[in-house]
């Protein structure tokens, strides 16, 4: 089965503007995300962002190892699908770049799972803390549900048609144990202020390791 990870990355965000070229430590946020999510076995690997954006990305998509791809700038799930048509994989899986501790080992678990549970439509992990999941979905699925999507919620989310629609689509959760709810995603200063001292704690220059990151966060809760 052909995967490909979509990093989906926005530089215009109104409350934390070009939020993902921020530094913390020694690299960008969206290079910290694509380092990670390289640990995955995958055939294809991938900034998804608006027109006229990758030129401030590609220096460090090329760095990562990842290629860019531009569409549209307000209709994301139609740059989605433009991705999907060019790259063909037929497991998707989408990333964000304001999550720069997005975790490449649950991702991993959640696609081992989707290949060994004949392959639902759609499958994520719940109670991981904020940022650091992945969701995975067939490419066929996101096709299907584009013809479908009218509300502009559905086309700057790309995924909620399908997981709000169980009837139409085959889902499956993980569940993450114990829950947690601790916030490390990037949207405004405090996030970056917390982000970044969650780096100064941990970060040794290469990837967080997710067991390091969880014992961290349910000891500072």
């Amino acid at each position: 089965m052909k995967k490909a990870v979509f990093l989906q990355v926005r530089l215009d965000s109104h409350r934390l503007p070009q939020k993902a070229l921020k530094l913390i430590d020694d690299k960008t946020v969206v290079e910290h995300a694509m380092i990670s999510l390289k640990n995955l076995d995958l055939d294809n690997y991938v900034i998804v962002t608006a027109r006229g954006d990758e030129k401030d990305l590609k220096p460090l998509a090329d760095r990562c190892g990842f290629e860019v791809f531009a569409g549209d700038r307000q209709d994301v799930l139609k740059r989605y699908i433009e991705a999907g048509r060019l790259y063909e994989p037929q497991l998707i899986i989408r990333a964000t770049g304001d999550n720069p501790l997005v975790s490449w080992e649950m991702a991993s678990k959640v696609i081992k799972d989707f290949e060994q549970d004949d392959c639902p439509d759609y499958m994520a992990m719940k109670g991981l803390p904020i940022g650091c999941g992945v969701e995975v979905f067939k490419r066929d699925a996101l096709e299907k549900s584009y013809p479908l999507t009218e509300s502009n919620y559905d086309h700057e989310h790309v995924t909620p048609y399908i997981y709000n629609n169980p009837d139409m689509f085959s889902l499956k959760y993980l569940n993450h144990n114990p829950p947690m709810n601790q916030r490390v995603t990037l949207d405004t200063l405090e996030d970056y202020k917390n982000i970044s001292y969650i780096f100064s704690q941990l970060y040794e220059g290469k990837t967080i390791d997710f067991c390091r990151l969880k014992e961290y966060l349910l000891n500072h809760d």
